[in-house]
């Protein structure tokens, strides 16, 4: 795969760049020479840069195809599915390029995109109750589970944390990976080390983490800053 990086226009649409790649049974080679655009929007019927059917659910991850003949141009697509989307009349090839998330608003997330090969990197590029994870948040006596569904797609391999220890002086915030077998604490904040830290975190199957504070004047607040995948 070469290009075909996703951008954010606006709280509707997206678009995809020029590139190439091999379909998703590696048979043909899907090409696109220009700029897709691709919408987003409850009022339009599904097809050939929108949805692929149904009308726009919120809070909602969609994955985003480029989709070819045969003798049809090369479009794009959104689809809730994430392996095989509902193909527009006369398109028979697609391959998944990324991911967006639209709010319960239903605008989509803005992002940046980095990386044009088939190793995406999305960093969020907006701090909303969707990324903000936790703030000011403390928890004593045992770990405490996180969901990252909403911020990390669930085609991520992993994912970047902003944490900042909020409240404690020497106390920490310890951070565990749930189902990471024999893992102790993956990393810790104390507010008397930094300011704030960036940490990747793998991303299991259940997309959470866990949080433990060593007493309970320790505050942290995470943000999750972005998430990768390999399309």
């Amino acid at each position: 795969m070469t290009g075909l990086a996703l951008a954010f226009v606006n709280t509707e649409d997206i678009t995809i760049g020029a590139g190439r790649c091999r379909d998703s049974t590696n048979s043909v080679d899907i090409v696109n020479s220009g700029t897709l655009t691709v919408i987003i929007d409850t009022t339009d019927s599904p097809g050939a840069n929108k949805l692929d059917t149904g009308n726009e659910e919120t809070s909602e991850w969609y994955a985003v195809y480029v989709i070819s003949g045969p003798g049809a141009a090369t479009a794009g697509l959104l689809s809730k599915n994430a392996s095989t989307p509902s193909l527009p009349a006369t398109y028979a090839h697609f391959r998944r390029v990324g991911a967006i998330y639209n709010d319960a608003s239903g605008d989509i997330l803005q992002f940046v995109q980095a990386g044009t090969s088939n190793l995406r990197k999305i960093y969020w590029n907006v701090t909303s109750s969707i990324t903000r994870l936790l703030n000011n948040a403390t928890n004593t006596g045992s770990y405490a589970t996180v969901s990252v569904v909403t911020a990390v797609a669930p085609t991520a391999f992993e994912y970047v944390l902003r944490i900042a220890a909020q409240a404690g002086g020497d106390n920490s915030t310890d951070f565990k990976i749930t189902d990471i077998i024999n893992t102790s604490v993956w990393t810790r904040a104390r507010q008397n080390r930094s300011e704030y830290q960036i940490t990747t975190f793998p991303c299991p199957d259940t997309q959470e983490f866990q949080y433990q504070s060593s007493h309970a004047t320790a505050e942290v607040q995470v943000i999750i800053k972005g998430w990768s995948e390999v399309i």
